[in-house]
């Protein structure tokens, strides 16, 4: 098998990082390459155009969270692996607060000039909400569906509001009522 190039593996943590701080519409390829130290011109060996190199930042998101579930669900207990899922959130709090969340707030920007491009972006939402559906099933919950979609609501409200006010905080606070209602069940 061939090994993944050091510069598309650069390129892709650099475009990662910016759509991150500054969002996708402002980012250039120029902006990529300067940050990943890698010649414009070698970007487009890689990338033909940003919305190549977009698929690629989201599809390296997508692959996280896929791993991510395979090592939670050797989890036993599904509230356990809930607060595993929120541990996600809080090890990012600081950088959620400082430039949003890096999967909600790529979504709502796509989502604004919906693209095929914004429906890969969902996805991963979506596969957020079917792997947490599935534990609160696993819990005997009939409204699981109706439970994933709150739990990922809280989270992006949280996110939402603790980067408007810049205070880490309000996502923080956030993160712990919602282990508490876990807790409970």
């Amino acid at each position: 098998m061939p090994r993944t190039s050091d510069k598309k593996e650069r390129l892709i943590a650099a475009a990662t990082s910016l759509f991150h701080k500054q969002g996708f519409t402002n980012t250039t390829l120029a902006h990529i390459a300067q940050y990943s130290e890698v010649p414009l011109g070698n970007v487009y060996y890689y990338f033909k155009t940003k919305e190549d190199i977009g698929a690629a930042v989201i599809d390296t998101r997508h692959e996280k969270f896929s791993q991510l579930y395979v090592d939670w669900d050797t989890i036993d207990k599904p509230q356990d692996r809930l607060m595993s899922y929120l541990d996600q959130y809080e090890h990012t709090a600081e950088s959620v607060t400082e430039n949003g969340c890096p999967v909600g707030s790529l979504c709502q920007e796509l989502n604004k000039d919906p693209t095929s491009l914004s429906e890969k972006a969902d996805n991963v939402l979506h596969s957020q909400l079917e792997w947490l559906s599935e534990q609160f099933k696993e819990m005997g919950l009939e409204d699981s569906k109706k439970l994933a979609i709150h739990l990922v609501t809280s989270l992006q409200g949280g996110s939402l509001l603790a980067n408007a006010m810049h205070d880490k905080s309000i996502l923080v606070d956030q993160i712990s009522r919602l282990r508490g209602l876990i807790a409970k069940v």
